[in-house]
């Protein structure tokens, strides 16, 4: 019998040669010793241990955990180990993305690693814009969720990322594009959340304090708003 040479097909062979019991005690131990793997069996299967609890808070705990081991006692994250966390997280935000992940908990994954990210901006070096590629990859997975949400919770869902915008960390990072296409999105046909993120807007304009490029720059944003929803 000729043997596999892809890994779909390598997977397939062996797993069909597996026992229940087998298949069984091996994602145990695997789950047991390895932390990643751990991470994404609880994201992917969290149904099965559903709570009307937000894992937000522990996700959010795990993801700071990552940016202060790679920190180390310098408090700093060189190059190599910006790539290394960047890895870490993607592989946290993939695993939202797949079908067998509830949709709540994929959209308050990406909440959390969205919190996170001026914290690692902060102590990070980071020629390779590692935080504005995990910025576009959580607030892609977090539209992808939304859709499957129930209405309230996709209320309850904009009206967080609405909070979140008017954090002028994200403009200071350059990450608030990101999160308004978002809110764009979602108000496209919904008035009242036209008027919540225009008069969101209209606050964070009162406080830039003489700050004549971020002034101009948010009557931009604005402007492509309105303009957008109109059309």
């Amino acid at each position: 019998m000729r043997k596999p040479t892809t890994r779909q097909g390598q997977i397939d062979l062996i797993l069909s040669q597996l026992s229940y019991e087998q298949l069984q005690e091996f994602v145990r131990e695997k789950a047991l010793h390895d932390n990643d793997f751990h991470e994404t069996l609880l994201i992917c299967f969290s149904d099965l241990l559903s709570s009307n609890e937000s894992v937000e808070p522990k996700y959010k705990q795990l993801i700071l955990g990552m940016i202060e081991r790679y920190a180390g006692r310098e408090h700093f994250i060189n190059a190599g180990s910006a790539e290394a966390l960047n890895g870490v997280i993607h592989k946290l935000l993939l695993a939202g993305r797949k079908a067998t992940t509830p949709p709540r908990e994929a959209s308050e994954l990406c909440l959390a690693v969205i919190t996170c990210l001026p914290v690692m901006a902060d102590q990070m070096e980071d020629p390779d814009e590692h935080v504005h590629s995990l910025m576009r990859t959580a607030v892609t997975t977090l539209w992808e969720s939304a859709s499957a949400l129930t209405p309230e919770q996709q209320q309850h869902l904009f009206d967080r990322v609405l909070s979140e915008y008017a954090n002028p960390i994200y403009l200071d990072l350059d990450l608030d594009s990101a999160l308004l296409s978002l809110l764009k999105d979602w108000a496209k046909h919904k008035p009242q959340r036209q008027a919540a993120c225009l008069h969101q807007l209209e606050t964070i304009l009162k406080q830039t304090q003489g700050d004549r490029w971020r002034k101009n720059y948010l009557l931009e944003q604005t402007k492509a708003l309105i303009s957008h929803w109109k059309r």
